[in-house]
């Protein structure tokens, strides 16, 4: 009895795969024509070139391309600071296992190489005299 209904369900899921010829739709959708749309035009990109300077522009900051250096320059020593504090809590003071383990000083540990990054976007704003 197992393999009769074995045998059905084979041959039913074998026939869900079978193309279907000569077999009208049940429903026919019209498809309206589309409606002509204006072209797109092309948004160019800026050349971000430096290679016959000692350092870039400020467009290669992206959408921060107008925050002053300072600004960076603050942010990267906040981010050095508490990144620098967490690496200490969580790998100085305290021996490292699966219970040791804080999160939120993991987290903050990753802030370092993100400092990095802040102080380069200050050191290219200083540059350019922003």
């Amino acid at each position: 009895m197992n393999t009769l209904a074995a045998l059905f369900c084979l041959l039913g899921s074998a026939a869900a795969f079978a193309p279907a010829v000569g077999l009208a739709p049940a429903m026919q959708r019209r498809v309206a024509p589309a409606a002509r749309l204006a072209p797109a035009t092309m948004l160019e990109a800026q050349d971000t070139w430096w290679g016959d300077k000692d350092y870039p522009s400020s467009i290669v900051l992206g959408i921060g391309k107008d925050v002053p250096s300072s600004i960076y320059g603050v942010t990267s020593a906040i981010a050095l600071a508490v990144g620098a504090y967490c690496i200490a809590q969580s790998n100085l003071l305290t021996i490292l296992s699966g219970s040791t383990v804080n999160g939120f000083y993991v987290a903050g540990a990753l802030l370092v190489p993100y400092s990095w990054g802040l102080h380069v976007a200050s050191w290219i704003q200083k540059q350019n005299g922003k």
